[in-house]
């Protein structure tokens, strides 16, 4: 069974962490007279603590993770929100899901499908960040993915489209080039960049972003791996 997932993320709101931000903000080592360093950070210091905080999305220990839109093989596209229950709810009903998904009974007991996760930059962001946010929210995955936690990036259970376009770094294509070149609709007028913005105010558009990303991925997969 192939699970097609996509995570949307968002940057720390933990004032503490903010304020660790704010004070590691120094002007660059070529201001050395202290009026020029005074006018440095009086003229740029409010904009890079905003984009040092932005930066957090992309990192578990900081960030948090917005919502989790997911599909196993060609069925219907679920997601799983923080939304009022939290960050932990979330993560719980995902693994709780994917569990019931593999599960097979038989008279004498239990058996498991194997599963293989699949995603755009899995590999590299989606499955580090689940696995630190998972640590942090003290909920544990089910087996199945904490396999693909610790895989390596090539392992079976990992279906990681940009990897399984190219291995080497400096051929790697965006989600954006790849639909493009398979003649599939790209991302439109609405990117990652927008999601820290637009969550508070309308999260239904922030879920069906990430909705059309685990079709997309989806159908990449199958032109990857010559499924059509």
């Amino acid at each position: 069974m192939i699970i097609t997932f996509d995570i949307e993320t968002l940057p720390t709101r933990d004032a503490d962490v903010i304020a660790s931000i704010a004070d590691g903000i120094k002007a660059p080592a070529t201001h050395k007279k202290p009026e020029t360093i005074a006018a440095w950070l009086a003229e740029n210091k409010e904009a890079a603590i905003a984009e040092a905080v932005a930066k957090t999305s992309f990192d578990g220990l900081y960030g948090s993770i917005a919502c989790i839109c997911y599909q196993f093989d060609d069925g219907e596209v679920f997601h799983v929100s923080a939304g009022y229950d939290g960050e932990a709810c979330m993560l719980d009903t995902f693994f709780k899901d994917i569990y019931a998904q593999t599960m097979v009974t038989h008279n004498v007991g239990v058996s498991f499908v194997p599963m293989t996760f699949c995603g755009h930059n899995i590999a590299g962001f989606d499955l580090p960040f689940l696995k630190h946010r998972s640590i942090i929210n003290n909920v544990k995955p089910p087996e199945s993915l904490l396999k693909a936690m610790s895989a390596k990036p090539w392992d079976a259970c990992i279906a990681d489209t940009m990897l399984m376009w190219s291995s080497d770094s400096q051929k790697r294509a965006s989600m954006d080039k790849l639909c493009k070149a398979f003649g599939i609709p790209g991302k439109g007028d609405f990117d990652g960049s927008m999601v820290a913005d637009t969550w508070p105010t309308d999260p239904q558009k922030v879920i069906d972003y990430c909705k059309d990303d685990v079709t997309r991925t989806r159908q990449m997969y199958k032109r990857i791996t010559f499924q059509w």
